[in-house]
């Protein structure tokens, strides 16, 4: 995203000039020996009174009248500079931008006050211009005037990065983070990959925590897929958890074509049926699993009443296989009912397993709030407590509650 420009320092100003043009001085009282010619004020004024109308045109043609001046002062020279680069950046022409930013910098009249405004606005044309060794040179300088804030932070981080400087740009992309949480705000995505990467390999459970929080911020199928995927090899996982990550994968959309093929045939295995013909036909996958599956499906859904009735007088594990049944077949109420049935009978062969339909059949009517405590409640291995964690977080993103940390899955579970 390109950022906008200081322009505090002269947008709502005229050039003093030594013929008496009126105006408001451009430059503190200290600066007040230097002046600006007449020849050269009057097109700079025009060019200032164009900037407040966002005539951004008109400002440089004035700009360039007062260019053509002749025998112009430093001073003069510094003033032309300073306003070229705003409007150079609202004209998109970025190159003449910083050339204007790295002139008035280098100017023996430049204020020193006017440093701190120039090296940031170096710093955010350098990396618009995804330039980074000015990224760096102009960041470095800008860091030893005032705080970064998070995105310069980041912007570092990234610059260092790709000139293969992994520890700084670590460094850097930890400040960001911290300096986010600080103000309250979500970490730039770019200093949490950062992070992530570096901590792959030392630390996989800290980089799987980092990529929660890329996700929590973007919600998108490709950051899904990662962590769903390194999910998978958590220990203890079954092939009924790994079903409710596969669910979890269909719903976030992050459900590849040979990945549904693979979770059609597992579904298929336990009998979810309805599960197996959504999903596969979801990643257009054709043929005897997709076949098996509708024809399953259609003698089910032929039995399902008295099933359901079955369910509610029997036991819990009775309860959850039809609950699980009605989940496929996208009857989420009574799936939550037979769940919560499930729950208060206990007996289920998978510990937790009616806890974690219920949270899902929760999610999918939207009641993410009710979903999330449901997700907390969830008891049993660390790869169910695990799954369990990551649809509490997508119950988070969907409840319009991202931006909270994510819920955490029991101690000591």
């Amino acid at each position: 995203m390109v950022q906008k420009l200081v322009r505090a320092a002269f947008i709502a100003s005229l050039v003093c000039t030594t013929a008496g043009v009126v105006g408001v001085a451009l430059f503190p009282a200290a600066q007040a020996a230097d002046k600006v010619s007449k020849e050269v004020g009057e097109p700079l004024n025009a060019a200032l009174e164009a900037i407040q109308k966002s005539d951004w045109a008109t400002a440089m043609a004035s700009i360039k009248q007062a260019q053509a001046v002749a025998n112009r002062t430093p001073y003069e020279d510094y003033v032309i500079n300073k306003i070229l680069s705003l409007v150079a950046f609202n004209l998109k022409d970025y190159k003449t931008a910083l050339t204007a930013v790295e002139a008035a910098l280098a100017s023996s009249s430049m204020p020193p006050e006017d440093k701190k405004d120039l090296l940031t606005n170096g710093f955010r044309l350098e990396s618009q211009a995804n330039n980074y060794a000015g990224i760096i040179q102009y960041g470095k300088q800008l860091e030893a005037i005032r705080p970064l804030d998070p995105d310069e932070l980041s912007n570092l981080a990234i610059a260092y990065y790709n000139t293969k400087d992994v520890a700084t740009a670590q460094q850097y992309a930890q400040k960001a983070v911290a300096a986010a949480k600080a103000a309250g705000k979500q970490p730039p995505q770019a200093a949490l990959e950062i992070t992530m990467n570096a901590q792959a390999k030392a630390n996989p459970e800290a980089a799987a925590q980092t990529l929660e929080q890329i996700v929590l911020q973007t919600n998108s199928p490709a950051d899904w897929d990662k962590l769903i995927s390194v999910t998978f090899g958590t220990k203890g996982m079954t092939d009924v958890i790994a079903m409710d990550l596969y669910r979890l994968s269909y719903v976030t959309h992050a459900l590849k074509a040979n990945e549904a093929g693979l979770a059609g045939k597992l579904a298929n295995q336990l009998r979810y049926y309805g599960d197996a013909v959504t999903i596969l036909q979801s990643g257009g996958v054709t043929g005897p699993d997709l076949n098996s599956a509708k024809s399953n499906s259609a003698k089910e859904q032929g039995s399902l009443s008295a099933e359901i009735a079955a369910a509610r007088k029997g036991s819990g594990q009775t309860a959850l296989s039809v609950a699980e049944a009605l989940y496929g077949y996208g009857r989420f109420a009574e799936a939550e009912a037979l769940a919560r049935d499930a729950v208060s009978k206990g007996g289920s062969k998978n510990p937790g397993e009616a806890q974690m339909l219920l949270g899902m059949s929760l999610v999918r009517q939207d009641k993410f709030a009710e979903a999330r405590q449901a997700f907390i409640s969830v008891s049993g291995n660390a790869a169910m407590t695990k799954v369990a964690h990551l649809w509490g977080i997508y119950a988070q993103i969907k409840g319009g509650s991202a931006s909270g940390p994510a819920a955490s899955p029991p101690a000591g579970h």
